[in-house]
């Protein structure tokens, strides 16, 4: 069976992170308690993402997942700490066991041409990631996030420059083989950290081809109308539902779940998701609806959930795809799981799991506090 490729398309950020008891107030110096450099960028993250989701991890050491014993503990933007030196393996890329269908991921993107942009090369090879259609702009530097996290409350506070990333413009993404860097996909995912426009290109290009495309609508900023025609799979979760659909945050709830999903199927969506975090996820497609729970562990870190649920609900649509069938309540059960892993662990990119890890992984579910779980055929069923 020939190899297949997902193409990432989206941000790489390089965070810098204060973690103290409190934010302090306007003119106000506060000693922080912690530290942090990291690579990050939902972009990133989802191509990490994408590739352990169908490969084994390359070693044989395996750790318990531990099941929920106290409060969530959300952290702030953590992930996975910069190598002091990764510039040494910047040419290696992970070597281990494939699964039936090898599919390769593509990461495209764009970084400053400055020491945090070369971290990039190297710490997406280490994890599999293709990162020849990584390109690096000369006199720019590479989007860097400043993060403040709260301890106590884990409320966070961002400030960031796009840099490279807003390289990207709407005719770079004209042709099915810009939509790879030089190649075609068999499928896209893309983020809305690049501005909405060159997206909407994007999402065209690839639907006009015949290409499925896959918006994880993060940052949300509301695309036209006649854009969602052209894509396959909507992944939101509820923030970025309110925003995308015009309606209060406080509007999403499991009563308006199936009526959200329907408008964007109206406009043309194949598949919708919202991702719920502890309450697990929704999906709808013209055919069927359900809610999935999520699976009850203790919490260390929700950084990177959506981006491991993006990466591996992109790379069982694609397995599915190949072997002839689409079962959507597969693809967001395996996905939620990634996600469960992902917050078991400090950090978005290190807790990010493998494929066999995900095979593995049996946490009970968190007991849903909702009276229709699913509706089919516009019938409420219990599930």
């Amino acid at each position: 069976m020939a190899p297949k490729t997902i193409s990432i398309i989206g941000g790489l950020d390089y965070d810098f992170i204060m973690i103290a008891n409190r934010i302090p107030d306007g003119g106000e110096s506060l000693l922080a308690n912690e530290y942090l450099k990291a690579l990050g960028g939902k972009g990133a993250n989802s191509a990490i993402a994408t590739y352990r989701s169908c490969h084994k991890k390359p070693t044989e050491t395996h750790e318990t997942v531990p099941l929920a014993t106290s409060e969530e503990r959300v952290g702030g933007q953590l992930q996975s700490k910069v190598p002091d030196d990764p510039l040494p393996n910047r040419e290696l890329a992970v070597k281990q066991p494939q699964y039936e269908l090898e599919i390769n991921v593509r990461m495209v993107g764009a970084v400053g041409d400055d020491k945090y942009g070369e971290k990039f090369y190297a710490e997406l090879n280490k994890n599999g990631v293709d990162s020849s259609s990584v390109i690096t702009v000369p006199n720019t530097q590479s989007s860097i996030c400043f993060v403040m996290v709260e301890n106590y409350t884990h409320e966070n506070r961002c400030l960031f420059t796009l840099g490279a990333t807003a390289t990207w413009k709407k005719h770079h993404f004209l042709k099915v083989e810009d939509l790879g860097h030089g190649m075609r996909p068999d499928l896209c995912v893309a983020q809305m950290e690049i501005q909405k426009e060159v997206v909407e290109q994007m999402i065209e290009t690839a639907g006009k081809a015949g290409i499925d495309f896959c918006p994880n609508a993060a940052p949300a900023n509301p695309i036209t109308k006649r854009t969602y025609r052209y894509v396959t799979h909507l992944l939101v979760n509820e923030s970025e539902a309110a925003i995308m659909s015009g309606r209060d945050m406080g509007e999403v709830n499991e009563d308006t779940w199936p009526i959200i999903c329907q408008e964007f199927l109206n406009l043309g969506v194949k598949n919708v998701v919202i991702t719920l975090g502890a309450k697990g996820a929704y999906y709808a497609t013209n055919l069927e609806r359900n809610h999935c729970p999520a699976s009850n562990v203790d919490v260390v870190d929700t950084t990177g959930a959506g981006d491991a649920f993006t990466g591996a609900y992109a790379s069982e649509y694609l397995r599915q795809k190949e072997a002839g069938q689409w079962d959507i309540k597969r693809a967001v059960i395996r996905a939620n799981k990634a996600a469960a892993l992902t917050i078991t662990k400090l950090g978005a990119q290190q807790g990010i799991p493998w494929a066999d890890e995900i095979d593995r992984f049996d946490a009970p579910f968190k007991v849903p506090d909702l009276s229709v779980l699913a509706i089919n055929d516009g019938n409420p069923v219990i599930a």
